[in-house]
């Protein structure tokens, strides 16, 4: 679990540390519940399938090259990240995100908000217009500015959300599926790449 580096009175209210996210994971999947207003049974669904995904990401491997720039950043920072416990993507990076974290030799702070909870995040951080999540949102841990932002996806990963969803014969069920068969082709790789040029 991360060591809180930044102010509580700067972090938004509830905010989960990883072990915390986890937690609220299964603690829904056995009530049969979801985050979010909407307690659909796909979504119920997928809040439970995505504990195997959170378990999976966590053990992929992190590249030296970036731990080492994270490691080494020239001042502490805060990563809040948005995200919902049914989003597969969120399942698929936010664990690799949190190893960073957890490896940052006390470098980064992460905490995870829920898009739920917090519109008026989700409103200044939108990708296309569109309320997508994860979002990474980067903050000074000492003053709270914020200091950059990644997400929703890997750009790869994010054309083929686009072709996915672009194409309405499609279930649900398959563009959830054929998004996660990539997200486990790639092993966290592509994400850790996007974050390595952009702290570069």
């Amino acid at each position: 679990m991360s060591t809180p580096l930044v102010s509580p009175a700067l972090l938004p209210t509830p905010a989960y540390t990883y072990a915390e996210f986890r937690s609220l994971v299964a603690i829904l999947a056995a009530e049969h519940r979801t985050t979010g207003p909407d307690q659909t049974p796909g979504l119920i669904r997928y809040t439970d399938q995505n504990q195997v995904h959170l378990d999976r990401a966590y053990a992929e491997p992190l590249l030296p090259a970036l731990l080492e720039k994270i490691q080494h950043l020239s001042a502490p920072e805060e990563w809040l990240v948005l995200g919902e416990t049914w989003c597969g993507d969120t399942a698929h990076l936010l664990p690799v995100l949190a190893h960073l974290a957890e490896k940052s030799a006390g470098r980064v702070s992460l905490h995870v908000v829920l898009r739920s909870e917090h519109p008026e995040i989700m409103a200044t951080h939108q990708t296309e217009g569109k309320n997508s999540i994860p979002k990474l949102i980067r903050l000074d841990a000492a003053t709270g500015a914020e200091l950059g932002v990644w997400g929703p996806r890997p750009a790869a990963a994010q054309a083929l959300s686009r072709e996915l969803h672009a194409d309405k014969s499609l279930h649900t069920n398959y563009v959830v599926k054929t998004m996660n068969t990539w997200y486990e082709a790639d092993n966290g790789e592509a994400m850790q790449l996007e974050l390595l040029a952009l702290l570069s």
